[in-house]
């Protein structure tokens, strides 16, 4: 019999609903990979791909409890490969360009997808400021100098709240009892392993 294609009506997106739902779901997860990889505009394309790639090998339907490439293939996902959408990464220079003794190997890029044609990683490089594609790829998926922990505002009152309790304290306190008082105060504002131990005396340290 052949394939019959069906039309809906113009303006109607409700006569296509598992459709639109699904594209709104694409919609969802690539809006927010962009916004969390910090990445422009014009690597939406990108960002779309790479959602509908993971969501085929991640999200399991309902009544079958499968998920798509399952179905499709008839074998379970290897999803040991997924990496984080825009993370930092070291593409090798292969033979792109001839290098000398003491030129470096590597490019700096930002993964950007999977490869539909190979099973290859999408990169952007910066230095050359073009798309390619590669395995010999070093990715950095946890960017130590990007991640700051803000403190929350309990936390900031609780340290405001001490500070102010001490200096009450030192007000009260005889000179020597001041001046252990700010020693403390000193001392917990450097790190736990500078931090000198109550018990030593001053007399046994060098420098």
């Amino acid at each position: 019999m052949g394939i019959l294609h069906n039309f809906s009506a113009p303006r109607t997106p409700q006569q296509n609903g598992v459709v639109e739902r699904k594209n709104r779901s694409l919609e969802e997860l690539a809006r927010k990979i962009l916004s969390e990889s910090s990445l422009p505009m014009y690597f939406r394309a990108n960002a779309v791909s790479t959602s509908c790639y993971v969501m085929n090998r991640v999200l399991i339907r309902p009544i079958l409890m499968k998920t798509p490439y399952e179905l499709f293939n008839g074998r379970k996902p290897n999803i040991n490969h997924l990496i984080v959408f825009g993370c930092s990464c070291f593409v090798l220079n292969n033979g792109k360009e001839n290098l000398g003794k003491f030129d470096e190997k590597a490019d700096l890029g930002m993964f950007i997808g999977y490869s539909l044609r190979s099973h290859a990683y999408r990169i952007y490089n910066k230095r050359l400021m073009n798309v390619e594609e590669s395995v010999h790829v070093v990715f950095d998926e946890v960017d130590h100098r990007n991640i700051q922990i803000p403190k929350t505002n309990a936390e900031e009152d609780e340290q405001s709240i001490s500070l102010e309790k001490l200096e009450i304290c030192a007000e009260k306190q005889p000179v020597d009892s001041q001046k252990q008082l700010i020693e403390i105060l000193q001392q917990s504002e450097l790190p736990k392993e500078w931090r000198i131990p109550r018990d030593l005396s001053m007399e046994n340290i060098i420098g």
